[in-house]
């Protein structure tokens, strides 16, 4: 099932989108880790149809929440894994989607790792230049775990980094984690 993880305006105090995130419940083992379940779907290749479905119930229930009065900018965000990005038909599936639920692209930011960016650097731009094309907002996530050549990145439509939380919360602690956090706002 999905959990919607609020994204907060830090000046206003307003929520202004969620990321969804896959959660499993086990009649057996009860609530388990993403770390636990995820590398199977994966490996298995059961990530791409539950990969569809994620997005599906994503934009269905963003559809509902952008209705609410005064929140048409609301934007909900989908995490693709590295065998979405591989799936030929990846950006037909992203505009059926928008479309079956009447959710404008503007209210989609599909977020995809550093690293599976970097797996095939030359296929994901093309991919990522595609969905641009749709209007839907793209994210780098867990950036700076990667081994993402500078000169590459300027070429993503990316419109948002997102630090690896690894860096993030070693800033009160870490001068360097903290040099490295600033230096990559800098440089998005």
């Amino acid at each position: 099932h999905l959990h919607y993880q609020p994204v907060v305006d830090l000046t206003t105090g307003r929520i202004v989108g969620a990321e969804a995130l896959l959660r499993w419940i086990s009649p057996s083992s009860g609530t388990m880790s993403p770390g636990e379940f995820i590398p199977i779907l994966e490996e298995t290749g059961l990530i791409v149809s539950v990969g569809r479905w994620v997005l599906d119930e994503s934009c269905r229930q963003a559809a509902l929440w952008c209705r609410l009065d005064g929140h048409d900018d609301f934007i909900v965000r989908v995490n693709l894994s590295p065998r979405q990005l591989e799936h030929p038909d990846l950006i037909d599936q992203v505009r059926e989607v928008l479309q079956r639920h009447d959710l404008d692209p503007r209210n989609l930011c599909l977020e995809i790792t550093e690293t599976a960016l970097m797996a095939n650097a030359e296929a994901a731009l093309g991919l990522l230049n595609g969905l641009d094309a749709l209007g839907v907002s793209l994210a780098i996530d867990d950036f700076g775990t990667g081994h993402s050549s500078l000169s590459y990145l300027t070429g993503i439509p990316a419109t948002e980094l997102k630090i690896d939380r690894s860096f993030v919360i070693g800033m009160s602690t870490d001068p360097a984690a903290e040099t490295i956090v600033r230096t990559i706002v800098d440089l998005g």
